[in-house]
């Protein structure tokens, strides 16, 4: 009886685990750049926080920070700002990691800068 209880009871310890680690989502670290129409667009990931950067002719044209999450191949980022370009990129979009990049929904792939 004392044996099934310890048994039960690792295996409850491993399961709770489990879900804490599961239910955190995936996470990025660096910033990652992408050019659309001679606008330079960078976002720099750092915990559940993304910034976001536009520069327009080597100039800041904009910069907000947010919130993202990443579940399944799914991407959800909020940023509270009024500019046109970053207000773009709130909403949930598909999203793909590969090997120093990522893609994020219809705005095209974004090469990791560091």
């Amino acid at each position: 009886m004392k044996l099934s209880l310890r048994v039960t009871a690792v295996i409850l310890a491993l399961l709770m685990t489990t879900l804490i680690f599961t239910s955190c989502g995936r996470t990025l670290k660096g910033t990652y750049s992408a050019v659309f129409v001679g606008t330079v667009i960078e976002l720099t990931f750092e915990g559940k926080d993304v910034t976001v950067t536009v520069k327009t002719m080597g100039l800041i044209a904009g910069t907000a920070t947010g919130t993202y999450e990443i579940r399944d191949d799914r991407i959800t980022m909020n940023f509270d700002s009024d500019h046109a370009e970053i207000k773009a990129y709130n909403g949930t979009f598909d999203f793909e990691e590969g090997d120093g990049y990522i893609q994020i929904g219809d705005f095209g792939k974004f090469t990791k800068k560091s």
